[in-house]
C-alpha cells in the first residue's frame, strides 16, 4: 500500500507541470501580433473610437457585425477604447431586443477573429451598464506594442491658426503632386507611411510594389483630384500625435471624379507634416 501510495505521488509531480504548460497564463502573452476589434449590435446604434480613431462611427440604422485591425492606432502606454450606443431615429419594428457587444482580441496570423485571446470584454445590457447616449471607456496598457518608427518621431501636436493653415497648404500640393500622376513624386509624399504601415503589419516593404501600385492607381485615377477647403474639421488622435483631417461630416477632403478619396493622417517631425496612416 506504502509503495502504491508513493507511485502515486510521483506520478502527480511528474505529470502536474506538464498541465501547467498548456495553461494560458503560465505561457503568458505572445510577443506580437494584431489587435482587433470585433463588433455586432442589433435595434441599436454603436459607436466606436480606438485612441481618438473612429472604427465605427454610429451614424448607421442598420444591424451589423464587423471586425477591425487596429495596430496602426495602438501607441504605446496606456490605450483607450471609447463606445457609445445611441437610439436609432424613426420607427423600428417592435419587440426586437437591443443588444450591442464589442470585444479587444489579440490575434496572430492566419486566425480569425475568435480564436485569438481576449483583452476587453463589452457586452450590453447583459454585462455592462451603460446609459444610452454616454461614452464608455475601456483601457489598456498593450502587452506589446506593434512594430512603427511613428511613436519615436512624432512630435505632440498644438493645433494654432498657423498650423491649420499649413495643413491646408500641404494638402494642396499633395494634390498638385497626386495630379502629376509621377509614381516616384507621389511616392516621395507618402514614403513614411509606406514604410510604418508596412512594418506594423509584419509586411516586408517592396518599394517596386509601392510604384507599380501608384502606377496602376494613376492610371485608372488619372489627374482628377481635387482638395475641398471647405469647413475642414481637425481632429487630434493617438495621444496628439496624429492629425486628422476631414470635412466637417468627416470624410476626406481629398477626392476624385471617379469617386476615390484618400484620408489624410499626418504628424509634425522635425518642423514639417508628414503622411504616416
Amino acid at each position: 500500500m506504502q509503495r502504491i501510495l508513493f507511485l502515486f505521488l510521483v506520478l502527480t509531480l511528474c505529470i502536474q507541470p506538464i498541465f501547467s504548460e498548456v495553461n494560458p497564463n503560465s505561457l503568458g502573452l505572445p510577443k506580437e501580433g494584431y489587435y482587433i476589434i470585433t463588433y455586432k449590435n442589433y435595434s441599436i446604434n454603436l459607436e466606436i473610437s480606438a485612441n481618438g480613431y473612429d472604427v465605427r462611427d454610429g451614424s448607421s440604422n442598420e444591424d451589423s457585425s464587423g471586425q477591425a485591425d487596429i495596430n496602426y492606432w495602438i501607441i504605446p502606454g496606456k490605450n483607450k477604447i471609447k463606445i457609445r450606443l445611441t437610439e436609432r431615429k424613426g420607427k423600428q419594428k417592435e419587440g426586437l431586443p437591443k443588444e450591442a457587444e464589442v470585444k479587444l482580441i489579440l490575434g496572430q496570423k492566419g486566425q480569425f477573429p475568435d480564436e485569438g485571446i481576449p483583452l476587453k470584454h463589452f457586452q450590453w445590457p447583459d454585462q455592462t451598464q451603460a446609459n444610452l447616449g454616454e461614452w464608455t471607456e475601456l483601457e489598456f496598457d498593450p502587452p506589446f506594442d506593434p512594430p512603427s518608427q511613428l511613436w519615436k518621431q512624432a512630435e505632440s501636436i498644438s493645433l494654432t491658426k498657423e498650423k491649420e493653415t499649413s495643413v491646408i497648404e500641404f494638402a494642396s500640393e499633395f494634390t498638385k503632386i497626386l495630379n502629376t500622376k509621377d509614381p516616384k513624386k507621389i511616392l516621395s509624399m507618402i514614403q513614411f507611411r509606406a514604410q510604418d504601415t508596412s512594418e506594423v503589419r509584419y509586411y516586408p516593404y517592396v518599394e517596386a510594389d509601392e510604384l507599380k501600385s501608384i502606377n496602376d492607381m494613376t492610371k485608372a485615377i488619372g489627374s482628377s483630384w481635387k482638395l475641398n477647403t471647405k469647413n475642414i474639421k481637425f481632429t487630434l488622435l493617438c495621444n496628439n500625435q496624429i492629425l486628422s483631417v476631414t470635412d466637417h461630416k468627416g470624410e476626406p477632403i481629398i477626392t476624385s471624379k471617379k469617386g476615390a478619396s484618400i484620408p489624410l493622417y499626418l504628424s509634425w517631425m522635425n518642423g514639417k507634416w508628414v503622411i504616416v496612416r
